[in-house]
C-alpha cells in the first residue's frame, strides 16, 4: 500500500509542473552558484508564452520566493536573458542502459542484422546528438547494466566518447540486469560538479530491474544499494541538475516520467532510429531557447526555499510554475541565519587578501606566470610559466597547465591569452569564473590577480616578466 501511495505522490506532485510547462511556463533548473558571494540565484525557464516583442522581459515577469512554502515576498529581478546558452554552452550527461535486452531488435528478438538492435540505434543517435553539439557545449558517457562505469568524464570531446560508444560489448547474464534507479543516482553524484546549466539525459528500454532485489544476492559492484524515485528527485535538485528520459520501446519504466518531470526536465517516447534522433534534437532545442533570470533571493533561514514566477503574455493570461531548491551549505551546515563564527571567516578572509596585497608571493623567477595559491593536495605554491600565444589550464593530462586533482575542474577550465602587440594577458573561459571575486567570462589580467577556478585558486603576477632597471654607472 505504501507504495502504491508513493507513486501516486510522485505523479501527482508532476502534474502542476508539466502543465505549466505545457501551457507555457516551466522552471528547468535553479542554479545557486553565486547565491554565497552575490545573494543571487539564477532560474532557467522554459517561457514559450513570453511576448516575443518585449524590449525588457521584466516587465511581463514575477519572481516570488519562500522560505516555507506558504509566505511568499516579491524578489527584485536583476537581469533576464534569452538564450544565454549559445554564449555559455551546455553541459550534457549521457546515460545509456547496455543490459541485455539492449541487444535484441525493438519487439524483444534476437537479429543477426547488428543495425536493427536497440543498442547500435541508440549508439548511432547519440553520436548524431554529439555531432551537432556546439563547441561551447561539454558532454560525458556513463553506460550501465548490473554494474555502472564512466565511459567518458565530463568535458570530453564528442569524438571520445564515440570511441567510448564503438567499444560497447554484450553483457554476460549476471551483467545484464537494468539497475535504471541506482545509476541515475550514481550520475546525478558524478554530474553535480559540472558549472553550467547541467542535463541528463537517461536513455534505457525497460524497468527498474535491481540484481539484488531480484536474484536475493548482493550486487557485485554495490552490494545490496538502492535508490527510490524520490530521492532521485531530491538528489537531482539539490544538484541542480535536469533529467531527461527516453524511453526506448514498449517496456517502460512507470515512474522515471515523474522523476524527470520534477526535476525540471521531461520524459519521451521512442520506438526507432528516427525517433531516437528527434527525441535528442528536441531536447538541445528546448534547453537552447530556454530564458536565464537572476533575481537577489531572500535571507530566509533554512536550506530549503521555494520560488514561484509568475508570466503574463501579449494577451493578459497569466502563467505560474512553482518549485523548491536547496539554498546550499556552509561546511555541511545549511544555510541559515549567520552565526559568530561566520564573520571569523569573513576576518580571516580579509587578513589573507591583506597579505597578499602586501608581500604578494615570493618571486623565484623572472617569468610571467600563474602560481597555484589553493589546490589539490601536494600542489599548492607552484608556479606555472605562461608563454605562447595561449595557455590552456585545466584538468586535462594535455592541458597546457594541468592541475588533477580537483573534481570540479573541467578539462579545459580557462585559457590565458596573449596579445604581443599590446603586451596585455586576457583570461576567458565558456562559464564563469572569478576574478578577484567578481564573476567574469572574460577580463584583462593585471599584475596580482587572483583567479578562482571551482576552487582551483591561482594568482598572475605580469611584473615576474618585466626586466629589471639597468643601474646607470656611476660618474
Amino acid at each position: 500500500m505504501s507504495s502504491k501511495k508513493a507513486t501516486l505522490t510522485i505523479l501527482l506532485a508532476i502534474l502542476a509542473s508539466c502543465l505549466a510547462q505545457a501551457q507555457g511556463l516551466g522552471i528547468t533548473q535553479i542554479s545557486t552558484e553565486r547565491l554565497l558571494l552575490s545573494q543571487e540565484t539564477r532560474l532557467y525557464l522554459s517561457a514559450p508564452a513570453l511576448p516575443q516583442n518585449l524590449t525588457n522581459p521584466k516587465e511581463a515577469l514575477e519572481i516570488w520566493e519562500s522560505g516555507d512554502g506558504v509566505n511568499y515576498s516579491q524578489r527584485p529581478i536583476s537581469a533576464v536573458s534569452a538564450r544565454p546558452h549559445d554564449d555559455m554552452g551546455i553541459s550534457f550527461f549521457l546515460l545509456l542502459d547496455n543490459s541485455g535486452s539492449m541487444w535484441t531488435d525493438i519487439d524483444g528478438k534476437d537479429t543477426q542484422d547488428s543495425s536493427a538492435l536497440r543498442v547500435e540505434q541508440a549508439k548511432a543517435a547519440a553520436k548524431d546528438f554529439l555531432g551537432a553539439l556546439s563547441p561551447l557545449d561539454r558532454a560525458a558517457l556513463a553506460v550501465f547494466n548490473t554494474r555502472y562505469w564512466n565511459a567518458s568524464l565530463p568535458g570530453s570531446a564528442p569524438e571520445d566518447i564515440a570511441r567510448a560508444l564503438d567499444e560497447l560489448r554484450k553483457p554476460a547474464s549476471e551483467d545484464a540486469y537494468t539497475e535504471l534507479y541506482l545509476s541515475i543516482n550514481r550520475a546525478l553524484a558524478d554530474f553535480s560538479a559540472e558549472a553550467g546549466r547541467r542535463v541528463l539525459i537517461v536513455l534505457s528500454d525497460g524497468e527498474n530491474y535491481p540484481y539484488a532485489q531480484r536474484t536475493g544476492k548482493p550486487n557485485p559492484e554495490s552490494g545490496t544499494a538502492s535508490a527510490t524515485p524520490a530521492e532521485l528527485i531530491d538528489s537531482a535538485i539539490r544538484n541542480g541538475i535536469s533529467v531527461y528520459a527516453i524511453r526506448y520501446g514498449a517496456q517502460k519504466d512507470p515512474l522515471i516520467g515523474g522523476i524527470a518531470g520534477q526535476s525540471g526536465g521531461r520524459a519521451f517516447d521512442a520506438m526507432d532510429l528516427e525517433g531516437l534522433s528527434s527525441i535528442y534534437d528536441t531536447i538541445r532545442r528546448d534547453v537552447l531557447n530556454e530564458l536565464a533570470v537572476d533575481y537577489k533571493a531572500s535571507m530566509d533561514t533554512g536550506e530549503k526555499r521555494w520560488v514561484r514566477v509568475t508570466l503574463r503574455d501579449s494577451a493578459g493570461a497569466r502563467y505560474s510554475s512553482e518549485r523548491y531548491y536547496y539554498s546550499g551549505t556552509l561546511f555541511g551546515q545549511g544555510a541559515g541565519a549567520p552565526k559568530a563564527w561566520y564573520f571569523l571567516l569573513v576576518l580571516f578572509a580579509a587578513l589573507a587578501w591583506l597579505l597578499l596585497a602586501l608581500f604578494k608571493l615570493e618571486r623565484d623567477t623572472d617569468k610571467t606566470g600563474i602560481r597555484l595559491l589553493f589546490g589539490p593536495k601536494n600542489q599548492n605554491t607552484r608556479f606555472f610559466a605562461l608563454s605562447g600565444p595561449q595557455t590552456i589550464i585545466g584538468a586535462a593530462p594535455d592541458a597546457d597547465i594541468s592541475i588533477a586533482g580537483n573534481p570540479s575542474l573541467r578539462a579545459s577550465h580557462a585559457t590565458v591569452l596573449f596579445d604581443e602587440q599590446k603586451n596585455v594577458y586576457t583570461v576567458v573561459s565558456d562559464s564563469p569564473i572569478t576574478v578577484n571575486n567578481q564573476t567574469v567570462t572574460k577580463k584583462h589580467l593585471e599584475s596580482g590577480d587572483v583567479i578562482n577556478m571551482s576552487g582551483t585558486v591561482v594568482v598572475f603576477d605580469e611584473a615576474l616578466a618585466k626586466p629589471k632597471p639597468k643601474l646607470k654607472p656611476r660618474k
